[in-house]
């Protein structure tokens, strides 16, 4: 990952995380409940709601005490998020019309991106304190490319459904997206266990093939622009996703141990 983005603390970095986290779960959420009308007025909702969170939890980050720990990311994540959505009630009608969801949705996305806020502020401040003490130069490790997942998804379930519409590609994208910071976890809680050794790598695209095989019945408003079963299409673009996350796993954990 190339600039401030390497630095997970850093402003682009706390925008990024709360775009995916906003926007790739309204989507999600609007399509398992069938949501099939065209999805911008859903991304105007959710990125206002990303810059807003942003704003003022980046600004008030030392005030509200963010630094000293994950819980209270989720505090002030979740208090955020619910105010964030009580206001966009009574601003756009499609939340009004579901405020349940909506604030039940918004709250858990809101404490997502709290917790990641604080959680990546002290693992980068961790790592350069080390650096530090050790007068070496900065180096974030794996934790550099920690959006790459992100990317390697996106592309993949492009790839594997070949969208025929504006609105397809768009939630491939996010479908993909999330999917790959799925198999990021994996990765790098599991697949770590045994040194993500080539073996990991044919088991972490089974597991993604099935992963995707669920995810493919998000599309069913979208079934007739596809050529395959949904099922089939979202194994092909899970394993593919967790393929290509497990080979960078790889890479990543050697180059750490020097090999």
């Amino acid at each position: 990952m190339i600039g401030p983005f390497r630095q997970r603390r850093s402003w682009p970095s706390s925008f990024a995380t709360a775009f995916i986290g906003w926007i790739g779960l309204t989507v999600i959420v609007a399509l398992i409940a069938g949501y099939s009308a065209p999805l911008g007025h859903l991304f105007l909702i959710a990125t206002l709601a990303a810059v807003v969170q942003v704003l003022v939890l980046r600004l008030a980050f030392f005030a509200l005490k963010m630094d000293r720990g994950i819980s209270t990311g989720v505090l002030w994540g979740g208090a955020t998020a619910a105010l964030i959505v009580a206001s966009e009630m009574a601003i756009f009608p499609d939340v009004r019309a579901h405020p349940y969801v909506a604030m039940i949705t918004g709250v858990y996305i809101g404490t997502a991106v709290g917790a990641f806020l604080s959680y990546f502020y002290a693992d980068d401040r961790k790592i350069e304190r080390e650096a530090q003490a050790a007068g070496a130069p900065i180096d974030y490790g794996r934790d550099a490319h920690w959006l790459d997942p992100f990317i390697y998804g996106g592309v993949a379930y492009e790839v594997a459904l070949i969208p025929r519409t504006l609105d397809v590609a768009i939630v491939a994208a996010v479908v993909g997206m999330i999917v790959g910071v799925v198999a990021a976890g994996v990765s790098h809680f599991f697949l770590s266990r045994w040194e993500n050794s080539a073996a990991t790598i044919p088991a972490a695209t089974v597991a993604g093939a099935m992963l995707g095989a669920l995810t493919g019945l998000l599309f069913r408003s979208y079934a007739s622009s596809l050529m395959l079963p949904l099922p089939i299409e979202g194994a092909i673009a899970g394993g593919l996703t967790f393929l290509a996350t497990s080979i960078a796993g790889r890479t990543l954990a050697a180059a750490e141990r020097g090999q």
